[in-house]
């Protein structure tokens, strides 16, 4: 009987030790804490300038150059307002030029096929860009042609800035 009862006893102390034991590492554990940061891009923009090995600011400028052509009209009333509509014309070609070395072309092409051979073939090409702080360094006037070449300088860190995709 005393076996019995020492048996019992030992049980019930082991017993309660253990759940005594699990409800206090139960409130002994925490709950880690999650904190929600949001990063702009003006911050990854500073972290980047402030750690040296990180961010290597001696990219050297970048020179883009195209050269525009642009035709003078037949129909202008005196050869001044012809060269300027030619001058205006190497413009807009040399910027369409610029654009589409920045940021590429976009070419959609449809061919029409009747009684098996070709009849019809479309080519489209399409730029859209934005195209800032492109200088003239050179013009010329020649035989009814305007040929201008424009140029655009820009430093590494701002074609990492636009361009990094």
């Amino acid at each position: 009987m005393i076996s019995l009862f020492t048996g019992m006893g030992m049980l019930m102390l082991f017993s309660g030790c253990a759940m005594t034991q699990t409800s206090t590492t139960a409130q002994v554990k925490k709950e880690p804490k999650v904190i929600v940061q949001k990063v702009d891009r003006e911050d990854i923009k500073q972290i980047l300038q402030e750690e040296k090995f990180i961010y290597l600011n001696n990219n050297p400028d970048r020179v883009f150059a195209v050269n525009g052509e642009g035709i003078a009209p037949q129909n202008t009333v005196s050869p001044a307002q012809a060269m300027a509509l030619a001058k205006r014309a190497a413009i807009a070609d040399a910027y369409r030029q610029m654009a589409e070395k920045l940021y590429g072309v976009q070419i959609n092409a449809k061919d029409t096929i009747k009684n098996a051979a070709l009849y019809d073939s479309r080519i489209v090409s399409q730029v859209n860009g934005l195209v800032k702080d492109a200088t003239i360094t050179e013009h010329d006037f020649k035989d009814g042609l305007f040929i201008v070449r424009m140029e655009l300088k820009m430093n590494g860190a701002r074609w990492k800035e636009i361009f990094a995709y």
